[in-house]
């Protein structure tokens, strides 16, 4: 279980009401929300709640730190928690960070591979109207996590914040950032460094420098990208540094021909190396970020000339008007209330110009957006790209089966046929319908949801058996296996389980089917 507290430090974005839109937007994906709890707030109604909590955030006018905390508690990938007990996971938690009291809406999001609950918690108390900021709250985190875990029998993750930073954008991402490249090419070499010009040259060598940077030193690669040296290790801290080489020096000038310089190794953003080659695909991604970048640039230089054109003309059409007032026989008073007039005239087309600007541009950067390489590969899977799709599949690392599944020793074929697919997650789980019940397919297993109605078994057998074949292994509840033994039998599908006790039970239920055939079919004839 990993728990974080998501900062935000522009105002807008700390609005409670579209902190609570965001969370509550379905994204069109009937997975997405799931369980919404509102706690200590008169009304049970989320608009209601969300307006009760903003009016009692402006009852607090001395405080300019932001008024909500946004908590995001994630579960290990495959990992089902039952209702009672998330709700208790989230009291405890909010508890412990000293919020026991405050109003809180709480939403539980099923589209990812980890189920998760996001908090958004007012921090003014309703009623003393006093504003809580807990101090050092990671560390409160790390504590509650690790007795939660414990405690409800969670899969235990590592809560430590040394390079966690780092290892969660390039998960998040999928591209290699500057800092993890550091690590994995040049750490050791860097630390073994017996002088500030060793240590130059060990960075030129790999296409790096340091340099000061206000109290501390930076690492620039070649391409400009910068990253604080503490943060790809403690070791080279510039205290740390000075202490073992002395005070800074820079770097001698030394002559590089072109044939050393090719040589040497450069920091270029990539994919994180995998077992599957990702180069082809990756130019493609960068090539249609190329093209997607050119539309956005010349369709932002239309709009502006446009409306650059329409400032122009309504600037004319004002000085004319004030021309003709001028020359008019008309007294100071008559004059001064026709020029009030043009004025307002003038600015309010300015006003309809730079609204109807800012709206088309904002219409054609959402047709062309700026996309990231594992959003990316995402719609190139949804729409057919089996390759893709594999890439997406590779990032994720084999974990303990949990909760209900239908797996096989064989895989005949891509699971974006099986149904219409809802959504691709960015570790490749194809969330995909079923009639009323929702199916993930994350290349190994389909997983089907504990409230899953017995209806649906028989069309996610048939799915199974193409994907793997007539011979499956169940995992799951009991209940589980027995529904779906059963609906294997109602519905003829021809099955057979790796489970002994499950298959012996279907063969019983097939015997007992045609036992009940067989009487059924004696009495009519009698």
């Amino acid at each position: 279980m990993i728990v974080k507290h998501v900062a935000v430090r522009t105002e807008s974005k700390s609005r409670f009401s579209r902190l609570v839109e965001y969370l509550t937007d379905t994204q069109r994906k009937t997975e997405r929300v799931g369980e919404v709890s509102i706690s200590n707030c008169y009304s049970d109604d989320i608009e209601s709640a969300a307006i009760e909590i903003l009016a009692t955030q402006y009852m607090n006018t001395r405080a300019t730190s932001d008024k909500t905390y946004h908590l995001i508690i994630s579960f290990r990938a495959g990992e089902h928690v039952r209702n009672e007990d998330m709700a208790g996971i989230e009291e405890r938690i909010c508890t412990g960070l000293g919020f026991a009291g405050h109003q809180r809406i709480s939403v539980v999001h099923h589209d990812t591979d980890n189920m998760h609950i996001h908090v958004a918690i007012n921090k003014i108390h309703p009623q003393r109207f006093t504003i809580h900021n807990p101090y050092y709250d990671y560390i409160k985190i790390a504590g509650l996590c690790e007795q939660l875990e414990a405690e409800f029998n969670l899969a235990h993750d590592n809560h430590t914040t040394t390079n966690s930073t780092v290892s969660d954008i390039e998960s998040r991402t999928g591209i290699e950032s500057l800092p993890g490249w550091i690590r994995r090419e040049c750490l050791d070499t860097i630390k073994s460094a017996d002088s500030w010009q060793d240590l130059h040259a060990v960075l030129q060598s790999h296409g790096l420098e340091i340099r000061e940077r206000g109290n501390g030193l930076v690492f620039v690669s070649g391409s400009g990208i910068t990253v604080k040296a503490s943060s790809v290790d403690r070791s080279l801290s510039k205290n740390s540094l000075v202490k073992r080489l002395g005070t800074f020096e820079q770097a001698a000038h030394t002559q590089k021909t072109a044939k050393t310089s090719q040589k040497r190794k450069h920091y270029q953003p990539r994919p994180l190396q995998g077992r599957i080659d990702t180069s082809k695909l990756y130019a493609r991604y960068q090539q249609a970020q190329s093209q997607a970048a050119g539309v956005r640039q010349t369709a932002w230089v239309m709009l502006r000339n446009q409306r650059d054109r329409l400032i122009d003309r309504a600037t004319q059409k004002a000085r004319l008007k004030r021309s003709i007032i001028r020359n008019l026989a008309a007294g100071k008073l008559g004059k001064k209330a026709l020029y009030a007039t043009v004025s307002l005239q003038f600015k309010t087309s300015l006003a309809i110009i730079k609204r109807d600007y800012r709206r088309d541009y904002a219409s054609s950067k959402a047709r062309y957006p700026k996309m990231a390489w594992l959003d990316w590969l995402a719609i190139e899977a949804n729409n057919g790209n089996d390759e893709a799709l594999a890439v997406l599949r590779a990032r994720k690392a084999n974990s303990d089966v949990t909760g209900n599944s239908i797996c096989g020793k064989q895989v005949r074929g891509n699971s974006s046929s099986m149904g219409r697919i809802e959504s691709i997650t960015k570790s490749g789980t194809v969330i995909y319908r079923m009639g009323s019940t929702t199916v993930r397919d994350d290349g190994r297993r389909l997983h089907i949801p504990s409230n899953a109605a017995d209806a649906s078994f028989a069309d996610i057998l048939r799915v199974a058996v193409k994907r793997y074949g007539n011979r499956l292994a169940i995992n799951g509840d009991d209940d589980f296996k027995k529904a779906i033994a059963q609906a294997a039998v109602q519905h003829n599908i021809h099955v057979t389980f790796d489970d002994p006790a499950l298959e012996q039970y279907r063969q019983q239920c097939m015997q007992q089917q045609r036992f009940t055939k067989t009487r059924t079919s004696r009495g009519i004839s009698l």
